[in-house]
């Protein structure tokens, strides 16, 4: 193994023991030798520090696994790219598992194209009642022309990109720590600093989706953690005077999350004053900081119907849809 790393992968872990093995199997089998597989044990209280210690003696040069208490996925990703000494740097999901060519022909296609970012497809696998099937994937991963486009219909999740580390080291891209739906902020924060992007057309991670169950109490409320991310993201490019340049891509990127996946979730939600709450800090926040977005031309056929003509009054019937049509 060179000295020089190629490519860091960053795996949070927490309880995630039932599948852990699989992940760091696909992980450490890698046809890229200068890769370094950089886990980050968030206080699991499962066998996983313990399936984690194995496969760091058995691959010192390749696992490094650092624990800490239990803070969070945010807090772990951060820990990760902070301690990453690759050229890039990938994420991979505890649960989820690679091809074994994937980082080999990441970096390929990074080196040649000059790229700073690189996408591929996935396999979006739906685990319910006992069956894994194949699902239709989130977003639209397709060549990007600018950075501006990054913000149109994406999957935000980093588990099928890599980056350039001095990207991610600019000042204040980070994960938003202590909420769900952090990588959403940070896929926004990241895209201004993006100078060329490269499109790998194969499908090479399997993301694991588990059901589409109703909303547990505690799951119900953090919905509302939407809206702290989503002005996380908004406040960062207001700070780092990138706004004005973004504005009708990111009215459409947060509206959009707003009035779509989100509402996905309000639909699942089982207690009712809870959901109408939801509806209602959604539309605040939509009035709020995009009060012209029917404007916006990038809303434009089905979801621009949709978005026109999505009303508080009719708020309610569109997430219960909604939450029965989307996955995960």
């Amino acid at each position: 193994m060179s000295d020089e790393i190629r490519v860091s992968v960053i795996v949070p872990v927490y309880n995630t023991a039932g599948y852990l093995r699989r992940c760091m199997d696909a992980l450490v089998n890698q046809s890229l030798v200068e890769i370094e597989i950089l886990v980050i044990n968030d206080g699991s209280t499962d066998e996983s520090p313990e399936i984690l210690q194995e496969y760091e003696k058995k691959y010192p040069l390749k696992v490094r696994v650092i624990h800490q208490e239990n803070r969070g996925q945010a807090a772990a990703r951060n820990l990760g790219i902070r301690q990453a000494k690759g050229l890039y740097i990938g994420f991979a999901d505890s649960d989820d598992y690679v091809d074994s060519d994937m980082y080999r022909k990441m970096y390929d296609l990074a080196c040649e194209s000059g790229a700073d970012y690189v996408e591929c497809r996935y396999h979006a696998m739906l685990e319910s009642a006992g069956e894994i099937r194949e699902i239709a994937p989130r977003g639209r991963i397709r060549p990007h022309r600018e950075s501006r486009e990054m913000l149109i219909d994406p999957q935000v999740s980093p588990w099928n990109k890599i980056f350039r580390r001095e990207v991610l080291l600019h000042s204040g891209v980070f994960f938003p720590e202590g909420f769900i739906y952090e990588d959403t902020s940070w896929y926004g924060k990241c895209v201004p600093y993006i100078r060329k992007t490269a499109y790998l057309d194969e499908a090479l991670v399997y993301y694991s989706i588990r059901g589409n169950s109703t909303m547990t109490a505690d799951r119900g409320r953090r919905v509302a953690d939407i809206f702290p991310v989503l002005e996380d993201m908004l406040a960062f490019y207001r700070e780092k005077g990138f706004f004005e340049m973004y504005q009708k891509e990111l009215e459409y990127f947060c509206v959009k999350i707003a009035l779509c996946s989100n509402f996905s979730r309000i639909g699942r939600v089982r207690d009712a004053a809870l959901a109408r709450s939801l509806v209602c800090r959604t539309f605040e926040f939509v009035k709020k900081e995009f009060p012209r977005y029917r404007d916006n031309t990038y809303f434009a056929g089905k979801t621009g119907l949709y978005i026109r003509n999505v009303h508080p009054w009719n708020s309610r019937i569109c997430a219960k849809i909604l939450g029965k049509v989307m996955k995960g």
